[in-house]
Formats: C-alpha cells, structure tokens, sequence
C-alpha cells in the first residue's frame, strides 16, 4: 500500500508474514550450523584418535624417560661446572627442570588412559561372538601398539585374516570410531 508520500507502507499482516519467515530461514541456519560444528567436532575426535595411536610409542618413552633432575643426568661432567656459572650453588642437583616434568607426568597420564581404553577395548573384542571384533582389535594392534619389527601393513593383515585389504579398512575406521569414544568419551 503507498501513502501520500509515494513510498511503500506494510500492513501489519505483511510485516507478521514477513517476520515469520525470516525467523523460519534463521532457525534453519542455525540449525545447519550446529549439525556441521558437531560433525566437525565428531571428524576432529577421529582424526586425534588415529594420531594418538600413531604417536602411542613415542609416547610410552618419552613418558618413561624423560630426564628433568639434574640429578639424573649422569653423562655430562661438565654440568657441574654449568650449574656453578648458573649460580645454582650447592644442593644444584636438585635442579628441576618444571616444563619437562610436567610434559612427562601428562604425557603418562595419558598413555596410562590410552593403556586402559586399549585394555578395555581388546576385551570387549575378545570376548565378543562377532569374529571381525577380534579382528578389529588386530588391526588396531599390529598396526599402532606392537613394536615396530612386528607391525604388518593392511594388505598383510588382510593375508593372514584371509580378507579382502577393504575389509581391513572397514575394520580399522570402526576400531577408531569405538577408540575415539572410549578415549574421548560419547558425546553426540
């Protein structure tokens, strides 16, 4: 409707028709934009769960041996003297080095975590009446936790369990699936 201006007015109806609308393709947006944040956050835990495991050794033996007393350092005959020109003084052995400590006690707690959901997770599987979950837990073994001499290649695997290479894959993203809630938690 135009008023004596010349321009355009709305009727109440409109503006109401109008509003409504508008608040139908925002909710939608919405919507669409905590579907895609919860995939992403879904995708992330996959993606940090394989790394994990890729990492899992190095992990172990940094948490094992990560040196930050001095007191530990046993090949450097001149930390003494270094110590000294630190003015540590004496009692210097019991230098600490806080950042490396710390790195290590995380660094522990979590493999100690990651120790207990594999545990889990291998029992699970063992005791299941589903042949592939024991396979799953196989892949998941050979390829990540056993030493690197003993670790074998999807196609490998896929001889020894007399499978196709696909089905190993299958296996693997569904063992990283279940890892990732074990080790992250469920949340959806």
């Amino acid at each position: 409707m135009k008023n004596k201006t010349g321009s355009t007015t709305l009727t109440a109806e409109q503006r109401k028709e109008i509003i409504g609308i508008a608040s139908k393709v925002a909710i939608e947006q919405y919507h669409k934009a905590a579907e895609k944040a919860r995939k992403d956050a879904k995708d992330k835990r996959l993606h940090n769960t394989e790394l994990l495991l890729k990492k899992y050794r190095g992990f172990v033996i940094h948490s094992q041996n990560a040196v930050f007393l001095a007191s530990k350092v046993e090949d450097d005959n001149d930390l003494d003297e270094l110590l000294d020109l630190m003015e540590a003084g004496t009692g210097c052995n019991d230098l600490v080095v806080t950042s490396v400590r710390d790195s290590a006690a995380r660094t522990r707690v979590l493999v100690h975590h990651i120790d207990k959901m594999l545990d889990y997770f291998k029992y699970c599987c063992e005791h299941s009446k589903k042949p592939e979950d024991a396979r799953r837990y196989r892949v998941i073994f050979y390829s990540y936790i056993a030493e690197e001499s003993k670790q074998k290649s999807f196609q490998q695997l896929a001889d020894e369990e007399n499978v196709d290479v696909s089905t190993i894959y299958r296996d693997h993203k569904s063992a990283i699936r279940q890892l990732s809630a074990l080790i992250f938690g469920y949340f959806e």
